[in-house]
């Protein structure tokens, strides 16, 4: 069984990597689930709507929040479903919430405190961090949707992948995090996901 994140900035692909990831476990008939965070539970919907930029909220208010519904989808849906022998897909997970909510050295810390008990008891067997230059980001964005979330602007896009490296700097002991390049065809990003994977 695995326990699969994928990560990247709002227009690097990941959605559509692990969309195509749970077709390729579909065809090898092996049982899997795909879910995201936040979730489809009522904090995460509300945390949506916060997102796509449609209610304002506080950051610190936004890290409690994103934060309980995490512990929430874990303790219900995602270990569940892991012991069930089931592989789960997951888009985004606490990197997240450092890479976004972030935002200073003294919140840092607080979301580390905040998403502990996650930290501990669920690490992902592999996180796929889909590199895309955020001016390309922000190009599939305004290409591909009607509306502009809270975090699809160039300045947002550039800070956010600094948080993500900052995070992956600390982490890189205790998780295994995989770069790939998603400047390229979505072709050779799903080549090269299926290859950490050992899938073919």
């Amino acid at each position: 069984m695995k326990f699969i994140v994928f990560e990247g900035l709002e227009g690097s692909g990941k959605t559509t990597q692990l969309r195509l990831l749970a077709e390729i476990l579909a065809q090898k008939d092996i049982p899997h689930i795909t879910t995201r965070q936040p979730s489809d539970n009522p904090i995460g919907t509300l945390m949506r709507t916060v997102t796509d930029g449609f209610l304002p909220m506080e950051n610190e208010t936004m890290a409690l929040l994103v934060a309980a519904d995490r512990y929430q989808h874990v303790c219900h849906e995602i270990i569940p479903a892991l012991h069930a022998g089931k592989w789960v897909l997951c888009d985004r997970y606490y990197y997240s919430s450092f890479a976004c909510q972030g935002v200073d050295p003294c919140v840092f810390s607080r979301i580390a405190d905040y998403n502990a008990l996650v930290m501990a008891s669920c690490k992902p067997d592999i996180t796929f961090f889909l590199d895309v230059q955020p001016q390309e980001c922000l190009r599939r964005i305004q290409t591909n949707r009607n509306y502009g979330g809270m975090y699809d602007s160039l300045t947002q896009l550039t800070q956010i992948r600094m948080r993500y490296e900052k995070i992956f700097d600390k982490l890189n002991q205790s998780d295994k995090i995989i770069h790939i390049d998603g400047n390229t065809t979505q072709e050779n990003v799903t080549a090269q996901i299926l290859k950490h994977l050992s899938l073919y």
